[in-house]
């Protein structure tokens, strides 16, 4: 074998090998993705507690969120309708996941409800609770010192007996953010949504008598 046509094969074998591996997925990576993200959740601040023997039993439908904020990314809104994420920060889940589990957690330690999501759906229930989310955005100000987060959530109360909406209230919070990064951010949205949650929760409260008990 000539020293030329040797050379070819060799070449020839690496080439193939490459492919090889391409044609496998993403088993190396030959460039540098930079570091990951930091991943945060949104975690109501309170133990859980047993269910009411006596309260009212209430279906909580999963949130619908407004395009653009539900996902992984931690929404920033911008100047001229615009819209990012926050660099370097992701959420755990789904940010419709995230809400879901703190509302029914917050209400649960709040209220004297009973209350099911998708694995309840063979249990007889009084009403049907709705969630959408209008804002769960970080805000950037003209500077640092007026940063904030801005949460906004319409509850629709339905009594499921005869189909009728009881109340359907928008409850909205404002929090300023001390640090611009996720861990400040992050901190501010939890801030909010405890605070929203003292607000919908008495509501809740003083509605709740009119889903009876099942």
């Amino acid at each position: 074998m000539n020293l030329h046509f040797a050379k070819n094969i060799k070449t020839l074998t690496s080439v193939v090998g490459l492919f090889a591996l391409t044609a496998c997925g993403p088993l190396i990576s030959l460039g540098n993705d930079g570091p990951a993200d930091e991943v945060f959740s949104l975690r109501y601040p309170a133990a859980f507690k047993n269910a009411s023997a006596t309260g009212p039993i209430i279906y909580v439908d999963g949130p619908q969120l407004v395009e653009g904020i539900d996902g992984r990314g931690v929404a920033v809104r911008l100047a001229g309708n615009k819209r990012t994420v926050l660099e370097g920060a992701a959420w755990a889940a789904h940010l419709s996941d995230l809400v879901r589990d703190y509302v029914i957690h917050a209400l649960a330690s709040q209220t004297n409800v009973n209350l099911v999501s998708e694995g309840g759906l063979d249990i007889e229930a009084g009403c049907r609770l709705g969630i959408k989310v209008w804002a769960m955005e970080f805000v950037p100000g003209k500077s640092a010192s007026e940063d904030q987060v801005q949460v906004a959530m319409q509850f629709s109360l339905v009594r499921l007996a005869d189909s009728k909406l009881l109340a359907h209230p928008t409850f909205s919070k404002n929090e300023a953010v001390i640090s611009s990064d996720g861990s400040g951010v992050v901190a501010a949205f939890n801030a909010a949504m405890e605070s929203a949650s003292h607000d919908y929760s008495r509501w809740l409260n003083e509605r709740a008598g009119e889903c009876g008990r099942n």
